[in-house]
């Protein structure tokens, strides 16, 4: 099963003022992910594989957990694999003009499990990329 929908690069932060942290869902077509929590100084990042095993409803089996605190980085414990649910929403964000796109994914290895993800492109950025490298 295909899991189209969910490709690209998801933010808890887009169509919001900043609050200096944000939580992102990264979600390629070759079943790799990733998710990051980030503020200033400090990160953690689980590195996943994925697939839509029925409608609405992906495993993600992380592989990698990796954790930056300043200039120190560190592996952290490796998340148990899991099979969740998830709908995408269409919602106005303070900022944006126009109706967004909005994943809620409920993962437990997530810090903000509870808060959708506004989709900020389907083509994730360098960054991510350059971290899915560095995470495998």
């Amino acid at each position: 099963m295909r899991g189209d929908e969910i490709l690209g690069q998801w933010s808890v932060e887009a169509g919001f003022h900043s609050s200096m942290e944000d939580e992102q869902f990264v979600f390629w077509d070759d079943g790799v992910g990733l998710v990051e929590y980030a503020r200033p100084g400090t990160s953690t990042c689980v590195l996943f594989r994925w697939a839509r095993t029925a409608i609405r409803t992906v495993r993600l089996e992380p592989c990698r957990c990796v954790r930056r605190d300043g200039d120190a980085v560190s592996d952290g414990e490796v998340p148990e694999a899991v099979e969740i649910g998830y709908r995408i929403a269409r919602e106005q964000r303070p900022l944006i003009g126009e109706v967004l796109p909005v994943l809620y994914l409920p993962a437990p290895f997530a810090a903000i499990p509870d808060s959708g993800y506004g989709l900020i492109t389907r083509e994730p950025a360098v960054y991510f990329a350059n971290k899915r490298r560095a995470s495998s």
